[in-house]
C-alpha cells in the first residue's frame, strides 16, 4: 500500500510540473497534491540560491504571513544551533527530516520550537531540502498544530519526490527567465513543438541554440521525444521529467526541458546551456573576494567544516582559516555564523522583499 502512495505521488506531483505553471502557482498545486499524501496545518514552500542555500523566495499556505514570526525563524536557522537545519538537511541522506524524530520526542531540545514554533501551537515540524544532483533549489518547512507527529513514511514520500520538485521548480524559473531574457548571451530559449511535431513560435534565444544541434529548418528529434514525454507526464501517464542533453556542436552540452502548454497537446520546449551554479558576482564585487575566497565562502554559507573544505579544495586547514579571516574582514562580520546572517540579510532579504524573480542559474534575474 505505501509503494502504491509512493507511485500515486510520484505521477501527480510530475504531472504538476509539466504543466508550464509560474513558479507562485507551482508551489501552490504542489502544496495542494502533497499535503493529500502527508497532511499538515501550515507550510512554506521556498526557492533557495543553490550557490549558497539561501532564499530567494517564499509562498505560505495555511497561515496569513508574519513578517516578524518569519524574520524570527530566519535569524533562527542562521544564527542559532539546532536540529535538521537545511544547510545539514542538503547534506543528508534523506535530505528530510521531522522535529519530533531529531528531538527524541523532546520538542524543547529545539531551540527554534522554544522560541518560536511551542509558543504557537506547534507539535511538529518536518523538513526537506529539494536537491537535484548537489544542487537545492527549494525547501519546505510544514507544521502540524496538533494530533500525531510526523511518520517516517511521511518522511519516506518526500524524499522520493524531492528530485521531482527541484525540477519542477527550476522549471518554472526557466520559463520565466526565457520570458524576461534579461541576457542575450546566455538567457534560455523557447520553441513550441505542435501537436503533429513541426515548429511553431521560436524566441531569438532559441534559434540561437538550434542553429548549435541542428540543420537549418530542421526539427531535432529530441524535441518530439521531450514533447512526447512532457504530453505523457501532463496526463499523469509518466513518471519521470521530460529532459534531454546533447552535444554542442561547438563543444559542451545543451539541456532540453519539455512543459505542456494547454490541452491542445502544444508543448514549450526550454532550450539552456549546461552551467554551473556558482555565488553571484555581486558578493565578489560587493567585497572584493578572490576566486579562493569565493569558493570559500560558498563552502562556508552550505555548512561546511574548515575540515571539510580543506579536503574539497585540496588546501590546509590552516589556509582555510586564513581565507576565513580575510572574508570576514573585508565584510566587517565578526563570525562564520554571522556571515550567513549578514549576507542574507544585506543582499538576499531586501530583493526577496522587493519582489525579485529568481533566477534558475542562482541569485535573481536582472540582479
Amino acid at each position: 500500500m505505501a509503494a502504491d502512495r509512493g507511485e500515486r505521488l510520484v505521477r501527480e506531483v510530475v504531472r504538476v510540473t509539466h504543466r508550464g505553471l509560474g513558479l507562485d502557482e507551482l508551489r501552490e498545486q504542489f502544496d495542494g497534491v502533497v499535503r493529500g499524501f502527508v497532511p499538515w496545518d501550515v507550510a512554506a514552500w521556498s526557492t533557495t540560491d543553490p550557490a549558497t542555500l539561501l532564499f530567494t523566495s517564499c509562498v505560505l499556505s495555511g497561515r496569513a504571513e508574519d513578517p516578524d514570526a518569519e524574520a524570527r525563524l530566519f535569524d533562527s536557522e542562521f544564527r542559532v544551533p539546532d536540529v535538521n537545519t537545511f544547510a545539514d538537511l542538503a547534506r543528508s541522506n534523506p535530505p528530510v527530516g521531522t522535529l519530533h524524530a531529531a528531538t527524541g520526542g523532546r520538542l524543547d531540545r529545539s531551540a527554534r520550537w522554544r522560541t518560536i514554533l511551542g509558543p504557537i501551537g506547534v507539535t511538529d515540524e518536518i523538513r526537506a531540502a529539494f536537491l537535484d544532483g548537489s544542487s537545492c533549489w527549494g525547501t519546505l518547512v510544514a507544521y502540524r498544530m496538533g494530533g500525531a507527529p510526523f511518520t517516517p513514511d511521511d518522511v519516506a514520500l518526500l524524499a522520493r519526490i524531492g528530485p521531482l520538485v527541484a525540477d519542477g521548480l527550476r522549471r518554472a524559473m526557466l520559463h520565466t527567465a526565457a520570458d524576461h531574457a534579461v541576457d542575450a548571451v546566455a538567457s534560455p530559449g523557447i520553441a513550441i513543438v505542435e501537436p503533429d511535431g513541426t515548429l511553431g513560435d521560436v524566441t531569438p534565444q532559441a534559434q540561437r541554440w538550434l542553429a548549435d544541434i541542428a540543420e537549418e529548418d530542421t526539427v531535432p528529434s529530441v524535441f518530439r521525444a521531450v514533447a512526447a514525454a512532457a504530453r505523457s507526464a501532463a496526463d499523469g501517464a509518466g513518471d519521470r521529467p521530460a529532459h534531454a542533453r546533447l552535444a554542442r556542436r561547438g563543444g559542451g552540452w545543451i539541456l532540453v526541458h519539455g512543459s505542456v502548454l494547454t490541452s491542445s497537446g502544444r508543448v514549450a520546449v526550454i532550450l539552456e546551456a549546461a552551467t554551473e551554479n556558482h555565488l553571484s558576482d555581486v558578493l565578489v564585487r560587493a567585497y572584493g573576494l578572490t576566486p579562493r575566497e569565493r569558493e570559500i565562502t560558498e563552502l562556508v554559507l552550505r555548512g561546511a567544516s574548515t575540515d571539510a573544505i580543506a579536503k574539497a579544495l585540496f588546501i590546509s586547514a590552516y589556509t582555510v582559516q586564513d581565507h576565513v579571516k580575510s572574508i570576514l574582514a573585508k565584510a566587517e562580520i565578526p563570525s562564520r555564523r554571522d556571515l550567513v546572517a549578514a549576507l542574507y540579510g544585506r543582499h538576499y532579504a531586501p530583493l526577496t522583499a522587493a519582489g525579485a524573480i529568481p533566477s534558475p542559474y542562482g541569485w535573481y534575474l536582472g540582479a
